[in-house]
């Protein structure tokens, strides 16, 4: 391996065997501990901030290890028997051949945040008040509630109101917990986040995401918020032909950690048969390394940049403060959550549900018509 001959021609890089690929992607896609978490394979590189006319300025190969130097200063190391292997497979097409999407006119889509409703967490146990929450969360994408009880009692009544815990890697209802250790996720670490949805790994993402805070010291740490359905419309105003390839092209997701190797795929933006968006899926930390077909390189990484732009606007979201005694859950579909950087110790009980169960509790409740 160490005697490959690579090269550079305009702003590819060419492999052995006449194998290209395009620099900008290579850039992004980097197997280096700066760009890749060696333990997760998380991403690490800020992909938005990679200079779309970033070209490849030297190379060097030694033991299967391709490192370049690159125009905006950086340098990247790649694995070569990975780098062929992605390069050497068939490259993604687009996938979806209409055009477009609309939304569904019953929600409330908010570019700019509505002021944040804490329901009373005793709401959860009157049948009447609970169908006003529920029609919260069906419309705006989340609903919030404070003065509960700590523990899992009131989490597994919250729950039941929906459906039931969704099981995954992370257990029936998992305790996160700044600082354990049980799963390598940048979700355990006090690091910001940057908004994304949970699940691009698996097929069937997880509906809602239902967190219940049980303690909590030092600063930071709210949650923050995005409506995604209300920048995917915003963005398609602004770029149509991009948010349409977001419905068309296909993005892999991946969760590693020893025992575990997850990975599923699916648009950006999925849109169902009657042309309507239906689900966002955007997790660029869990993003994998799959290369378009060389004409749609430019236009899958600025359309994937581009919708980012627009939902990474401070303006459009919602943080929520946290204390003991709150809950919120969360539309996994519909909106975006991450979080600020904190100090101290942050502890939440949590767990997923399915959409499918979120759906029949809306029918149950007469919020969206019956089949």
């Amino acid at each position: 391996m160490s005697a490959m001959q690579v090269s550079i021609r305009n702003d590819e890089v060419v492999l052995e065997g006449g194998l290209t690929v395009p620099g900008r992607w290579l850039r992004d896609h980097g197997d280096d501990p700066e760009s890749l978490n060696p333990d997760t394979s998380q991403r690490k590189v800020d992909t938005f901030a990679i200079n779309p006319e970033v070209t490849p300025a030297s190379l060097a190969v030694a033991d299967g290890w391709l490192q370049v130097d690159w125009s905006d200063g950086a340098t990247t190391g790649h694995h070569l028997d990975r780098l062929i292997r992605v390069a050497s497979a068939p490259r993604r097409p687009a996938v979806r051949e209409t055009k477009g999407f609309t939304l569904d006119p019953s929600l409330e889509l908010w570019s700019d945040p509505p002021p944040v409703r804490w329901f009373d967490a005793e709401v959860i146990n009157d049948d009447g008040a609970w169908v006003e929450a529920l029609d919260h969360l069906r419309r705006f994408g989340w609903v919030a509630f404070d003065g509960s009880e700590l523990g899992d009692e009131p989490l597994m009544r919250l729950v039941a109101r929906i459906g039931y815990p969704r099981r995954s890697i992370f257990g029936d209802v998992w305790n996160m917990t700044s600082g354990a250790s049980e799963h390598l996720d940048s979700a355990y670490e006090t690091v910001a986040l940057d908004v994304h949805t949970d699940g691009t790994y698996s097929h069937d993402a997880p509906g809602t995401i239902v967190f219940a805070q049980q303690i909590k010291t030092g600063e930071g740490g709210d949650s923050v918020l995005v409506d995604a359905f209300a920048a995917a419309r915003d963005f398609q105003q602004l770029d149509p032909d991009g948010a349409d390839l977001l419905t068309r092209y296909a993005v892999r997701g991946h969760y590693i950690e020893p025992g575990v190797y997850l990975a599923a795929e699916r648009p950006p933006l999925r849109v169902g048969p009657d042309g309507v968006l239906e689900q966002v899926s955007f997790n660029n930390y869990d993003r994998s390394a799959v290369l378009p077909e060389a004409e749609l390189v430019d236009a899958v990484l600025d359309a994937y940049a581009g919708y980012r732009a627009v939902f990474s606007n401070p303006a459009r979201a919602i943080r929520i403060p946290w204390q003991p005694g709150r809950l919120l859950v969360v539309d996994n579909w519909r909106c975006f959550h991450g979080r600020t950087e904190f100090t101290g110790d942050r502890s939440f009980r949590g767990c997923y549900t399915n959409h499918e169960d979120l759906e029949g509790a809306y029918r149950i409740a007469g919020l969206i018509p019956q089949v």
